[in-house]
């Protein structure tokens, strides 16, 4: 009876055993790896410091409203949501011109306040969280405390807004990130939700 039990503890081990070593390989396809360095583009909440040399009544301290705007002295309202620095220094430093002879505009983000990821599902802190740099798929789990027992790590999702108002959808796997496969591990954007279940 005991060589009986035995055996059939060791069965169940192999089979456990043999059931993980089976787990097939996601196939993909995942976003491309996004450079850290990457251009930040401009959201809601950002705050902003346009600077017009030598004329302290152009230059201003803007917070960017939630349609993604800001009102500046002059030029009324203009659209910075989804633009670069640069494009937006472009942008203005055009509008002064019509008032300001070689009008020289600088901007600078003072405050980041619109890059933020969800994470919901087994995790131990879901939230949605906010940060000043772009964060990868990892650093988001961290973030949330990482998975809470009884997850499901190697089938967590990653939902986004595409362009056009296309969902995307990614799986991903924490053990095949561990492993190396860090095509897996790319860089959220803000709004991304990252769903472990």
């Amino acid at each position: 009876m005991r060589a009986h039990s035995a055996l059939l503890v060791f069965s169940l081990a192999l089979a456990s055993t043999a059931s993980s070593g089976c787990r097939s390989a996601l196939t993909g396809p995942w976003p491309p790896i996004e450079s850290g360095t990457a251009e930040y583009r401009l959201g809601a909440g950002d705050v902003l410091r346009i600077s017009v040399y030598g004329n302290n009544d152009l230059s201003s301290r803007v917070t960017v409203r939630p349609d993604g705007r800001v009102t500046l002295p002059l030029i009324n309202e203009i659209v910075v949501q989804g633009k670069t620095v640069n494009d937006v220094t472009l942008e203005v430093t055009e509008g002064y011109r019509r008032y300001v002879q070689d009008a020289r505009v600088s901007v600078i983000i003072e405050e980041v306040h619109s890059y933020r990821v969800f994470v919901v599902g087994k995790v131990v802190r879901p939230g949605d969280f906010e940060s000043r740099t772009p964060v990868t798929v990892m650093q988001a789990l961290s973030l949330a405390g990482g998975a809470a027992r009884g997850a499901d790590v190697d089938h967590i999702v990653v939902l986004r807004n595409g362009p056009g108002g296309r969902h995307e959808r990614y799986e991903v796997s924490y053990t095949e990130i561990a492993e190396g496969r860090l095509q897996q591990n790319f860089t959220l954007r803000s709004g991304d939700t990252l769903i472990v279940p």
